[in-house]
């Protein structure tokens, strides 16, 4: 809530601002800034402006907020002009929401204007003794308030019809408890917008795995029947003196007793339509054994999902849900300041260096040996780590998986596809002289792959 009058009047009483000295200007969004000011009785002290919102004010404080990425024209004007400057007079316009402060160095005087308005009425302008604009918070040609006209000030005789007084307050001064009040509202509205954002975040974390558990789901359905295959392949082989090259389809006494019919490739020959129901036997059960334990997996991760979500939205600690916001920024994952974006996929730990430095510091301290590196070929890129684990086999969902990354994050990306090589660490050797996280593969393996940006959105979060 922004201040009345009358809570203006208190809050300027309160301040040492007379005889003090502007230090330093510091900007944290395009309404608002503090002056660090210093005077020989309060020392250093801060005064907080902010200007054009519901919450207009000017109190003292006793925190410095964030600073801005980029400072604004009026910002830099200030901090050319107004620091160093000491405060040599207050006055508040009768009956309003703005006052005026009177800054003198060694060469002239200046006039700096704050209106605490919420409308189009909120401004801060710099001025000359004569109320010649110098510069301003915003520029409104309309209302005669731009760079190097003369401003008219009009002032009110009266309160009008609305009365207005000072809310209930407590605490050492009204500035204080100002500056308490407004700390604890924007905490409590940063709160909810933080647990707005997590909760559409924990609904597309847990919509992209569903997708993934139906995909794996479908996958296991299209080749659960491997075990067929293979019975109808072992038929085949007892009975392969009775097929013929040139046969679309064999049929045969099963070993159940009951007839089988099995389909055939014409251009080949018995034992290679055998070899060939093998083969297809073979992929599908680990296909299909593949599919059922990610699915598993991927079930885990929903509940842990959701549980994690709901545990951090029903605690509402502001420090955690910033954190967890945050790790969005960084490729969904939280990196603790690790270099590279770190990322989880069926349970596989990969690692991602988006730059020189990153690769060349994650294989000199976030590697080991039977790790996996790949890259693409002929294009500029990341390198893509998979963690080994003890005894197993990197699944060939997950090394496609970790293709896609590499892909994303290369020049190979806008061509959709990429031929790739992939090696364990223990094969790369840094090239002599080389540039930063340069190395040269041996015993490298090839792969092509197509990039699934819907899959890569899904691992990124």
């Amino acid at each position: 809530m922004s201040l009345n009058w009358k809570e203006l009047e208190l809050i300027l009483s309160e301040l040492p601002l007379e005889g003090s000295y502007i230090q330093k200007i510091t900007e944290h969004d395009i309404h608002s800034f503090t002056f660090s000011m210093y005077s020989k009785t309060e020392k250093a002290w801060l005064l907080y402006f902010e200007i054009a919102t519901p919450s207009s004010r000017v109190v003292r404080t006793d925190r410095m907020r964030k600073k801005s990425g980029k400072m604004q024209r009026f910002t830099q004007y200030m901090r050319s002009h107004l620091e160093g400057r000491k405060v040599t007079s207050v006055r508040q316009l009768p009956f309003d929401r703005a006052f005026i402060l009177t800054l003198q160095n060694s060469e002239d005087s200046i006039k700096l204007l704050v209106r605490l308005f919420s409308g189009i009425g909120a401004n801060a302008i710099v001025m000359t003794e004569d109320n010649t604009i110098l510069e301003l918070m915003y520029r409104r040609p309309q209302r005669g308030e731009e760079k190097g006209r003369k401003l008219f000030i009009e002032e009110r005789r009266d309160e009008g019809d609305k009365h207005f007084s000072v809310r209930e307050w407590e605490g050492e001064s009204f500035n204080s408890f100002i500056d308490k009040q407004e700390s604890d509202d924007a905490a409590a509205s940063s709160r909810e917008s933080l647990i707005k954002r997590l909760s559409e975040k924990r609904d597309r974390e847990i919509q992209a795995l569903e997708e993934r558990l139906r995909r794996q789901r479908e996958r296991y359905k299209a080749t659960e029947g491997y075990e067929a295959t293979k019975t109808a392949a072992d038929t085949l082989a007892s009975y392969i003196h009775l097929a013929e090259k040139g046969m679309d389809s064999i049929t045969l006494d099963g070993f159940d007793g009951t007839r089988i019919t099995i389909p055939l490739d014409p251009a080949l020959s018995p034992e290679e339509n055998l070899e060939k129901l093998y083969q297809r036997y073979r992929k599908d059960r680990k296909t299909s054994e593949l599919a059922l334990e990610e699915a598993e997996k991927t079930e885990i991760e929903i509940e842990e999902t959701r549980k994690h979500y709901d545990e951090l939205i029903a605690e509402g600690s502001l420090q955690k849900l910033e954190r967890e916001n945050a790790r969005a920024k960084d490729g969904g994952k939280d990196n603790d300041g690790r270099p590279g974006v770190r990322v989880s996929v069926s349970g596989w730990d990969i690692i991602i260096g988006r730059t020189a430095k990153e690769n060349d510091q994650i294989l000199r301290h976030d590697t080991r040996g039977a790790d996996i590196w790949m890259h693409t070929r002929d294009y500029a890129g990341a390198y893509v780590i998979i963690k080994a684990k003890k005894g197993k086999t990197v699944p060939l969902p997950v090394l496609l998986d970790a293709a896609s990354l590499a892909i994303h994050y290369s020049k190979a990306k806008k061509n959709g596809r990429a031929d790739l090589y992939y090696t364990e660490v223990k094969y790369l050797r840094r090239a002599k002289d080389g540039k930063t996280g340069l190395v040269i593969p041996t015993q490298e393996r090839n792969l092509h792959a197509e990039l699934d940006e819907k899959r890569v959105k899904e691992i990124l979060g």
